[in-house]
Order: structure tokens, then sequence, then C-alpha cells
């Protein structure tokens, strides 16, 4: 069973801020679905039920209608930004032997596309929120788990809400398009390569 997780905040139902516009102001208003408050689900879902380690208090734990698992803490250092994590706990050691390197390859393919966002845009979304791709913008796989991190450098409204908007966009709306997947195999082969 795959399980995802994002932590400081949940996004399943963000609809997508205006990328025609990215110079818009204006809050997206989300549609509101409830979280499950059944703190026995929440301690089941995010495996501390029965632990002899005790959660910690500052995080707000929490699990959306969908099955998606968030995590919410405050953290005031440096004030007014945010971090984003979306973490997905499929890696390397999910795979077969004819599918190695393929979460590695479907990582990479997360930035190339997808249903919402054309190829080559979403790291220009991300820039026009002033990210920078590397510092701000990345991802990772390690043997149990993908990764999508955003630093954000601000709070406000756009930027949270299209942050959240594209993660969204990760989580399930990756195109795949030929061209693009000819074009991420020379990187991913040139990434073994070098390593």
């Amino acid at each position: 069973m795959v399980l995802a997780s994002l932590a400081i905040a949940a996004f399943s139902f963000c609809p997508a801020p205006s990328l025609a516009n990215p110079d818009t102001s204006a809050p997206v208003e989300a549609a509101s679905a409830p979280a499950v408050r059944d703190e026995a689900a929440i301690a089941a879902a995010w495996h501390y039920a029965g632990s002899d380690l005790t959660a910690d208090p500052a995080i707000r734990f929490g699990v959306l209608p969908n099955g998606m698992r968030y995590a919410i803490r405050h953290n005031s250092t440096p004030a007014t930004t945010a971090v984003m994590r979306l973490m997905i706990d499929v890696g390397s050691t999910a795979e077969a032997e004819d599918e190695r390197g393929l979460a590695h390859f479907i990582e990479h393919m997360a930035f190339n596309g997808t249903t919402n966002v054309p190829e080559g845009e979403m790291i220009k979304i991300l820039e026009r929120l002033g990210l920078a791709f590397g510092a701000d913008t990345n991802a990772f796989t390690s043997y149990d788990q993908t990764g999508y991190l955003l630093d954000l450098p601000n709070v406000n409204a756009e930027t949270v809400d299209t942050a959240l908007y594209l993660l969204r966009e990760t989580a399930s709306e990756i195109s795949f398009a030929p061209e693009a997947i000819e074009r991420e195999r020379g990187v991913i082969l040139s990434e073994l390569r070098t390593r």
C-alpha cells in the first residue's frame, strides 16, 4: 500500500490558482472537506498508536477523507516563511527487478508537466513566487520514499495556494508525455554515469 503525507499543510482539495494571470493576489477559496478528527484513527494512520514514543504535541496530525495524511507545525524562525514536504512512501525497495530506477524516474517526471501545468511551466511558476530551483525547490528518492520539497519565501495567500496546488498536481497528475520521457531518460542516465 502506498502512503502519502504532507508536512505543513494538506492540499487534496485546493482548486487551481489562476496560472494564466500569475500576478493576481486574490486568495483562492479551498473547497471545504472536513479532515478526520478521530484521534485513534489519526494515531493509527500516523503509526504512533501503541508506540512508546509520545507524538510531539506541537504537531497537529490529521487525515483527510481521501486518506492523505498531514502534519502541521508552527515555527516562527525564520519569520513569514514556510516549508512544505510531500512524502510518498515508495522508493527503490518497492521496485521489482525489471522496475529498477522507476521511482527515481517518476520523481524527475514530476517537473516535466502535469495534467494542468504544461511542461516547462512548473519551475517558472515557482520562480515567479520567489523560489529558486535546487535551493528552494527539489525532490529526492530513497530506498523507501520519494519526497518533493518546497521552501516558501513568504506565506501570502498566492504563494501558499500555488505551492499546494503544484504539490497536488505532483501527487497524481504527472503527464508522462513520450517526448518528455525520452528527454528525461538522458538526464537519468547521465546521473547514473556521474555516480
